[in-house]
């Protein structure tokens, strides 16, 4: 029987040949680096996509709706991983987020790119969290770091790869070749797989609480909801904001209550009482929180405002995911060598802080340099809280919670990245329609004039190409007519003004975020990283 083939159990796994453990190593980066790719690739060909498909109110759902399918769908897949093994999951994974990316490919409305982004939510939380878990199946916490970190600069190269190419098909293809490049990625991760990833089961996985799967849902979806119609859709004080948020906060004691009660709970609530758990994925949270906040807006600053190209605004991103690379890489290095975790984290949470407040200082006209900088030092910050964190939350329990702990980490990951995303949004939008609002559009028609005042009409350059020429060619008098194509020249370029102010706010909003994170850190404790498998009821590890 070939060794794909081959089904072994987890707590056996640390006996493997070192080759055969760097072999599944590459399988499992292959499927980090699909999941990575496309979480990035969107990036820069999203204000087309905006132009295209009229969707500025819906550009967080983009994200959002891949995260928090993401969020509610890796409790589950990790659950079955360990039920009927992982390589069975690996493939049932990498095929629903081929058939999410090809449901994106054809879309022709956000309402259908938003629901083939959810179903490659899906697939793509699921090879992020087997990831981690295969990982730490076959390695022990001390030698984990410099092994996660090469996840980290699997996914960083994916994001270095991600937004220049994304930004080339966008130019050169079409936006919808940003998803449907994904398909031949996919199948090649498969045969990679086939190849090398065993079937990894495990002696005690339990059974799925879909009871608990629906109460995560029913608690995180109203949530979300309200966090990304509020302000925009509906106001703050609406019925409809405060009816979404007082269902999240009625589903969450009942979630609570269901998991106190299951035998074998999708979250349980004993893992709460470890303060490197309960920390660690709250720092988790609002560190991804910062990524999307730079991958999105920075894409929207450089294209929309600076007017370069799709192909310029992938290229503008390399220095933050070069820089990621690096310190995940190095960063992993340090953990296995010295076993300590919490000063190295706690830098880097400072680093991010500082470059997401350099890049709250931009201005319209602001040079690539100080782009590039706050860039660097957001790379240079996120690095290790990707690969060390993860690390650090499964060093503090046994074994056999591997993978419900490695899940909890992916879940709230990507709750955090969700909320993140619809909330930056929010500052956005909400700053954006106060700037214009305030623009005065003297001189120009009222026809006109009601377009200008709506952010999706000044995102979209066709649109305002298209408003340009209609103007340029009413039939009025000379001098009339300059006096109003002049207005609108000077709205639009105000526009941009108010679009930058916009984007600011998201990154000082991001920056105050992450600040909250590092204080967080100092109250986590500095536990040593073990240097071997911890079997359950292993002496100081909670049971």
């Amino acid at each position: 029987m070939s060794k794909a083939n081959t089904k072994i159990k987890a707590n056996s796994i640390a006996d493997m040949p070192r080759r055969q453990k760097i072999e599944i190593l590459i399988a499992v980066m292959s499927g980090m680096f699909l999941a990575a790719l496309d979480q990035t690739i969107v990036g820069t060909a999203l204000p087309k996509i905006i132009s295209d498909l009229n969707g500025l109110n819906e550009i967080g759902w983009v994200v959002s709706a891949y995260l928090l399918a993401a969020a509610v769908a890796t409790p589950i897949t990790a659950k079955l991983s360990d039920i009927y093994g992982r390589k069975v999951m690996f493939f049932v994974n990498v095929i629903i987020f081929l058939i999410g990316s090809l449901v994106c490919g054809l879309s022709d409305s956000m309402a259908m790119l938003i629901a083939g982004r959810a179903i490659q939510g899906v697939g793509g939380g699921g090879l992020l969290a087997g990831a981690f878990t295969i990982i730490g199946d076959i390695f022990p916490p001390r030698e984990r770091g410099k092994w996660i970190g090469l996840l980290g600069a699997t996914f960083g190269i994916a994001s270095v790869i991600g937004p220049t190419l994304g930004g080339w098909l966008t130019d050169n293809l079409s936006w919808h070749w940003v998803f449907l490049v994904n398909l031949p990625v996919g199948l090649i991760a498969m045969a990679i797989a086939a190849h090398a990833l065993p079937n990894i089961k495990r002696d005690f996985a339990g059974k799925i609480d879909w009871l608990g799967a629906v109460g995560v849902a029913a608690t995180v979806i109203p949530f979300l909801l309200a966090l990304v119609w509020g302000g925009d859709k509906y106001s703050w004080s609406s019925l409809q904001i405060l009816g979404l948020f007082a269902m999240s906060l009625i589903c969450l004691p009942i979630f609570v209550y269901i998991e106190s009660r299951a035998s074998d709970p999708i979250l349980p609530l004993r893992l709460f009482k470890e303060r490197t758990f309960s920390l660690g994925n709250l720092i988790v949270m609002l560190a991804f929180l910062s990524l999307f906040g730079a991958v999105l807006y920075i894409p929207i600053f450089v294209q929309t405002v600076q007017g370069s190209t799709a192909t310029n605004s992938g290229l503008i991103l390399l220095p933050l995911m070069a820089a990621n690379v690096v310190a995940n890489i190095a960063a992993g290095q340090f953990v296995s060598r010295t076993g300590r975790y919490k000063g190295l984290v706690m830098l880097s949470l400072l680093t991010t802080a500082a470059g997401m407040f350099v890049l709250s200082t931009l201005e319209y006209n602001s040079a690539n340099s100080k782009v590039i900088l706050g860039m660097v030092l957001v790379g240079l910050g996120l690095g290790p809280s990707f690969s060390v964190i993860p690390t650090m939350i499964q060093n503090a329990f046994p074994n056999r919670d591997l993978g419900v702990v490695t899940g909890a980490v992916t879940f709230f990951r990507t709750v955090g990245g969700a909320i993140g995303a619809s909330l930056l949004g929010a500052v956005f939008n909400r700053v954006l329609q106060d700037k214009l609002a305030s623009i005065s559009t003297q001189n120009i028609p009222a026809q006109f004039a009601d377009k200008l005042k709506d952010p999706n009409f000044i995102q979209n350059y066709q649109a305002v190409d298209g408003a340009r020429s209609a103007l340029q060619a009413l039939p009025l008098p000379a001098a009339l007519k300059a006096g109003i194509i002049q207005g609108f020249e000077t709205f639009v370029a105000a526009s941009k003004v108010a679009l930058t102010d916009a984007i600011v706010a998201v990154f000082l909003a991001a920056g105050v975020l992450i600040l909250i994170a590092f204080i967080l850190m100092a109250f986590v404790p500095n536990k040593e990283l073990r240097t071997t498998h911890a079997d359950e009821g292993e002496a100081g590890l909670p049971v």
